[in-house]
């Protein structure tokens, strides 16, 4: 088998990396979450240690590996032949010795090939950009995998709440109401309506409840961290909430240049052109550099110690070989380009979608704020009449408060996901209601 020098270089470099990687997948699998959980340390682990981001990284991986497959095509090949022999010499050789033995040092070397290497080199390095672009798009979409987690826990622990602050007012009317009936002063029938209403707002808690411990375990798969479920976790201010909405024409044309995933599409299109070209140039010469030398235990005429020469290898004729491999690159060039052309127009769309929503969710807040201040002040006077021993609905208000809160969150929250994802389809960063929050020094 024939190893050049080059190609045992890259293998110790390959096994040098492999055991870098190994070493730092080991010390990444020891880091612990913090507690508290802030948004920050969370996103912090949107990295190529979550599966859904690793086979991104094993894109890149294989473009890497391609391309040094087609750096190395035309690598100085070396091999020596070694053939124990043992002949029946015809009576006319000049060496009777019935020893042939050999050995063969031989050296090969493309020099020029009009164009197949080049191509291919260039369709692998393509391929390779466009792996690296699909691998980060992967990032920022686990990145806003962590966010929505990181937010559902956070409603899940308001709506218990709000579900537990009801339920508590309705037990406290059915104490009552028990006492009363006890008294003659309530009907079976209407005691009977109020434990129904609180077995009710019982059930509503526990699923409240559960909630909190499954929402926080979904954020713990979104870190790669199923051991370590996290318990506490601080309200994220979202400043970037507030900054102005680009028009849509504007959007349009930043997620044509940004847009992660379209870039990829596009460079694999262009990698699937160059592969066609360097099909095509199966058909030409290859020009090489040839030489050998060797040792022979029987000294024959015709037999040389150095040899060494250029050969120029012309195709003839190879049936429908090359065709057959231009037919099927020029099938997956259409299937690039078409995937390319719909990713376009879901692109628009989602760009479109996006910016309404942003738009809705905005009007949304001003809402959730005047309901949230509403409730306060409602709270507020409930607080009152009830220190004055007056007839009130406290208990009602409080639960109000809380659902209001609730509310108020999730519009913050659903905000900051639309303006994440804005960022992510066109490939602006700055958009992030996250990204703005680090420039303010917020959690």
């Amino acid at each position: 088998m024939m190893r050049s020098g080059r190609n045992a270089g890259r293998a110790w470099g390959r096994a040098l990396v492999g055991t870098v990687l190994c070493l730092a997948t080991g010390a990444m699998a020891e880091t612990r979450l913090p507690s508290p959980l802030t948004l920050s340390d969370a996103l912090v682990f949107a990295d190529d240690e979550h599966p859904a981001v690793a086979q991104g990284r094993a894109g890149v991986l294989r473009g890497e590996a391609e391309r040094l497959a087609v750096e190395s095509a035309n690598d100085l090949a070396v091999g020596i032949r070694l053939n124990a022999r043992w002949v029946d010499p015809n009576e006319r050789a000049p060496d009777q010795g019935n020893n042939d033995s050999q050995a063969i040092l031989r050296l090969s070397k493309p020099l020029y090939d009009f164009g197949r290497s080049s191509n291919a080199r260039a369709a692998a390095e393509t391929a390779l950009r466009g792996q690296q672009e699909q691998h980060l798009s992967l990032v920022a979409r686990q990145r806003m995998e962590i966010m929505r987690r990181y937010f559902d826990v956070l409603m899940a622990d308001l709506a218990y709440m709000r579900d537990n602050e009801d339920m508590a007012v309705a037990y406290v009317e059915l104490d009552k109401a028990r006492s009363s009936n006890e008294l003659g002063m309530l009907s079976d029938i209407k005691l009977l309506e109020l434990d129904t209403h609180y077995q009710g707002t019982l059930q509503r808690r526990q699923f409240s409840l559960q909630a909190t411990r499954s929402t926080r375990n979904r954020l713990a798969l979104a870190l790669n961290r199923p051991d370590q479920v996290p318990s506490d976790l601080i309200n994220p201010a979202l400043p970037g909430n507030d900054r102005a909405l680009p028009e849509i024409e504007e959007l349009y044309a930043l997620a044509e240049v940004g847009n992660r995933r379209l870039a990829s599409l596009r460079l694999e299109a262009e990698a699937a052109s160059q592969r066609i070209a360097a099909r095509r140039a199966d058909r030409r010469p290859v020009l090489s550099l040839e030489a050998e030398a060797a040792h022979y235990e029987r000294v024959l005429g015709g037999r040389d110690d150095f040899a060494a020469g250029l050969v120029l290898d012309i195709p003839l004729y190879s049936g429908g070989r090359v065709d057959a491999g231009v037919a099927r690159e020029q099938a997956n060039l259409y299937d690039v380009q078409a995937r390319l052309r719909q990713h376009e127009l879901d692109l628009r769309q989602a760009v479109l979608e996006t910016w309404l929503e942003i738009q809705r969710l905005r009007t949304q807040r001003d809402h959730a704020r005047a309901t949230a201040d509403y409730r306060d002040l409602y709270l507020d006077r409930s607080r009152a009449l009830y220190e004055l021993e007056v007839a009130t609905d406290l208990g009602d208000a409080m639960t109000q408060q809380s659902a209001a809160m609730l509310f108020t969150a999730q519009t913050e929250f659903e905000l900051a996901l639309a303006w994440e994802r804005l960022a992510l389809l066109t490939g602006q960063p700055d958009f992030s209601a996250v990204h703005a929050s680090h420039a303010q020094g917020t959690p």
